[in-house]
This record gives structure tokens, C-alpha cells and sequence, in this order.
């Protein structure tokens, strides 16, 4: 029974200059529970998950070779999100706006049959 598994991920692509290419390689380890194993279904879904994370890691790697070789940076994915201000929420002006909703709902069901 196979318990432990390693992947290996590597790659190429041209860099900017000519004759300049960017190589990066990823090695991971993930170890299947005894359970898990016994079940080939839930193996192979440990499995392809590991390899979407190895798959990513890779894609992550790839990029911080070709910044590192081409000089420039990717610009950051999102910007960081400001937190939310909560403000206490008045429940009897909610319970009649929802009640005015559903009352308006139910007419329109009305008209249209």
C-alpha cells in the first residue's frame, strides 16, 4: 500500500532576453492516512487535491524566477480589503422592511395571474 508520495513539478519558459530561459522546479511530500489509503476513491482525491496545490506552488515559483530574471514585479492580486464597520442593525425597522417586501411580492404574484 502506498502511503507516502512525492510530486515533482518543473519547467521552462523564454525569458526577455534572447537566448535566456526561466527554469523553476517544485518538489512536495504528502502522507495519506491509513484510512484514506484503504479507500482507492479517497486516495486518488487526496491525490488530485495535493497536485492542484503542487500546481499552484508551481505557478507561484515560476513567477518569482521570471520577476527575479526579468526585473519587474507583478502587480499584488487584490488590495487589501478595510475592514467593515458593523452597526448595530435595528430588527423591528428590518422585520418591516422585509414584511413590506413580501407583502409587495405577494400582490405582484396577484396581478400577474
Amino acid at each position: 500500500m502506498i502511503k507516502d508520495i512525492t510530486i515533482k513539478l518543473g519547467g521552462t519558459k523564454q525569458a526577455k532576453r534572447q537566448y535566456e530561459s526561466i527554469r523553476a522546479d517544485i518538489e512536495t511530500t504528502f502522507t495519506i492516512p491509513h484510512e484514506t489509503a484503504m479507500d482507492t476513491e479517497k486516495s486518488m482525491e487526496a491525490y488530485k487535491w495535493e497536485l492542484r496545490r503542487a500546481k499552484v506552488l508551481f505557478r507561484e515559483a515560476l513567477m518569482a524566477a521570471t520577476e527575479e530574471i526579468d526585473g519587474k514585479s507583478s502587480p499584488p492580486k487584490a488590495p487589501p480589503k478595510k475592514p467593515l464597520k458593523k452597526e448595530p442593525i435595528d430588527e423591528d425597522v428590518l422585520f418591516k422592511s422585509l414584511k413590506d417586501q413580501v407583502r409587495q411580492d405577494y400582490l405582484n404574484k396577484q396581478e400577474s395571474d
